[in-house]
This record gives C-alpha cells, sequence and structure tokens, in this order.
C-alpha cells in the first residue's frame, strides 16, 4: 500500500510539472523544434550516453578492488548496464544503484563494502558536480550565465559540501549505539532494526576507510568528472541539433546542477524534475523555453537506446539461469551418484 502511494506521488508530482511547463510552452513550437533537429548531432550526443556506463564500471571496479571484491572489469560493465536497463523495466521502485547491489550480493561479495564503494563513488560524483560548474561559473560570469541562476548555483554548492562533510563525520552514526541499546530484549522485529542499525555502521566504517588510500580517491574523482564531462558535451550536441548552439561554459555551469536536481527521488528518471531544470538554468541565460524542453525530451529517447548492451546482458543471463526442472534432475543425478 505505502509503495502504491509513492508510485502515486511521483506521477501526480511528473503530471503537475509538465501541467505547469506546457502552460507556458504551446505544443506547437515544440512539435517545429522537433522536426528541425539534426540526426547527426543527435547520434554523436547518443555515443556520450553510451560511454558513461563504461566509466561508471571503471570507477567503481577501483573502489571494489580496494575492498577486496575482484569481480573484474567486464563483468561489472555488464553489472552496469544490465542494471541500468532492468530498472526501468521491472516494475518496482528499485533504483539501479539498489539492482547493483543485489548483483554484487549475490555473486557472494560483501553488501557492506559494495554499499560503501558506491556511497563513495556518490560522494565523489557530487563533488566533480561542483567543481565543474563552478569552473563553468568563473569561466561564462554572471552577464553569460545571469545572476539569479549564479546565486542558486552557489548556494546549491554550499548545501552539498556541507551534506557530505555531514556524511564523513560520525554524526550519520552517532545515534546507532543508543538505538541498539534500546531495541535488545524488545521482540524479533524490533531487534531486526538494531541489526539494520549496525549495518549502517559498518557501511559508514568502510566509507571512511578510503580515506587511506588518497591516490585512489583522486583517480575515482578524475572518472565522475570526466563522466560529468561527457554530460557538459551531450547537451551542447544537443543544442546545436536543434539549431541553437549554447556556449560551453553555459553548459559547465548548468548542466552538472541539472543532474544534481535529477538525482531527488521525487520522480521517474528526472522526469518533469529535469525539464524544469533546463528551463530555470538555461531560460535565465536567455535561451528560448521550447528549446530547453526540445533539448531536455531528447534526453530520454538516447538513455533508454544506450540501455539496448543491458538488455542483450539480462536476456543472456535469462538464458543461461537453470530453469526448476533442471534444477530438479541435477539434484536427482547428485542424490543417483552417492
Amino acid at each position: 500500500m505505502k509503495r502504491r502511494l509513492i508510485n502515486l506521488g511521483k506521477l501526480v508530482f511528473i503530471a503537475a510539472c509538465f501541467a505547469v511547463i506546457f502552460s507556458k510552452i504551446h505544443p506547437r513550437e515544440l512539435a517545429e523544434h522537433f522536426r528541425g533537429v539534426a540526426p547527426g548531432w543527435v547520434l554523436a550526443a547518443w555515443l556520450t550516453v553510451l560511454a558513461e556506463p563504461v566509466l561508471v564500471a571503471v570507477k567503481w571496479n577501483l573502489l571494489l578492488r580496494e575492498k577486496g571484491i575482484n569481480l573484474g572489469l567486464l563483468r561489472i560493465v555488464r553489472i552496469v548496464f544490465t542494471s541500468n536497463f532492468l530498472c526501468v523495466v521491472v516494475p518496482v521502485s528499485v533504483g539501479a544503484d539498489a539492482l547493483r547491489l543485489m548483483m554484487v550480493k549475490g555473486a557472494q561479495q560483501s553488501l557492506t563494502h559494495a554499499t560503501g564503494s558506491l556511497v563513495a563513488d556518490r560522494i565523489m560524483g557530487s563533488l566533480a558536480i561542483m567543481l565543474l560548474s563552478l569552473i563553468g561559473v568563473a569561466w561564462a560570469g554572471p552577464a553569460v550565465l545571469g545572476t539569479q541562476a549564479l546565486w542558486s548555483i552557489l548556494v546549491i554548492a554550499a548545501i552539498v559540501v556541507t551534506i557530505i562533510m555531514v556524511l564523513l563525520s560520525p554524526l550519520p552514526v552517532l545515534w546507532v549505539p543508543p538505538l541498539r541499546r534500546w531495541c535488545a530484549g524488545r521482540g524479533r522485529v524490533v531487534e531486526r532494526l538494531g541489526k539494520l542499525a549496525g549495518m549502517a555502521v559498518e557501511v559508514h566504517d568502510s566509507l571512511l576507510a578510503y580515506r587511506a588510500n588518497p591516490g585512489l580517491l583522486t583517480r575515482v574523482f578524475a572518472l565522475n568528472l570526466l563522466a560529468q564531462m561527457l554530460r557538459v558535451l551531450q547537451i551542447v550536441l544537443l543544442f546545436r541539433a536543434v539549431g541553437q548552439p549554447v556556449a560551453v561554459s553555459q553548459a559547465a555551469a548548468f548542466v552538472p546542477m541539472i543532474n544534481m536536481f535529477t538525482l531527488l527521488p521525487i520522480s521517474y528518471f528526472g522526469l518533469g524534475v529535469k525539464e524544469g531544470a533546463f528551463l530555470y538554468f538555461f531560460g535565465r541565460a536567455g535561451v528560448a523555453k521550447a528549446v530547453c524542453l526540445t533539448v531536455s525530451l531528447i534526453t530520454y529517447p538516447l538513455i533508454l537506446g544506450a540501455m539496448l548492451p543491458g538488455a542483450i546482458f539480462a536476456l543472456l543471463d535469462t538464458l543461461r539461469r537453470p530453469t526448476a526442472e533442471e534444477g530438479q534432475r541435477d539434484e536427482g543425478r547428485g542424490s543417483s551418484g552417492e
């Protein structure tokens, strides 16, 4: 029941976002821009989208190996592509990150260290977003970006850095010891809550342990920065595809912030949130609203197209998985051999 309400709330939120957006943009304007899209620039943008999961796999592989989890880069590439695909087609509210952790656990690896590595990657990714956006701000300046958009970026950057500092401090787990003491002897269900709190401490310890290897964190940060630069390039190419090129400095300032907003768990795949962020940031810089919305909407088929390798990997995994009858025959042969 709770999951249904959450899903319904997200759908209502998306509908409300697009209702507001289309109250300001006539569909006829949007159709005109879509008819003028240049496919060559769109194809170039799609290649940048396709390259991003490979970068994700490379940096996650580095973090996992530090924890003794050696699945191999090719296997992690498959996990990343497959999770990206399944989080769209599986009719449950499970994100790609959660699916990746489940796949690592299914490979008989430490869920604690896998989660710690994923959080570390997210922190490095957030710092890369902030740095690239601030570089764009310094490069373009308020005259190009608009004063309101400029101050929005600075405030968001300050909030994100503060949150990261809190995550890396003892504050996130200070509540665990008193909670576990309170849970002791209060029944199986309550004690399970205490165990989950204990897992949070273990994940936090696994995360903080990365501080002993600054060279690794530097490499992961550089890969995250490269991934964000690919996203900036993607949007620059898409604006060219609709015949309305924007400055690279402008895109460097705005696109990382737009990506940050799409990480909020209030929508599906950033629907509504991404469009609103495009209109807010690029609109403040003088780009036509219909152009902003066109570019934002084009990103979705590109993302879906980049999930095709994941669909192939998921199909291959399904074909290789033994059926129930095959499992029973294998058990029968094993018992007869005994």
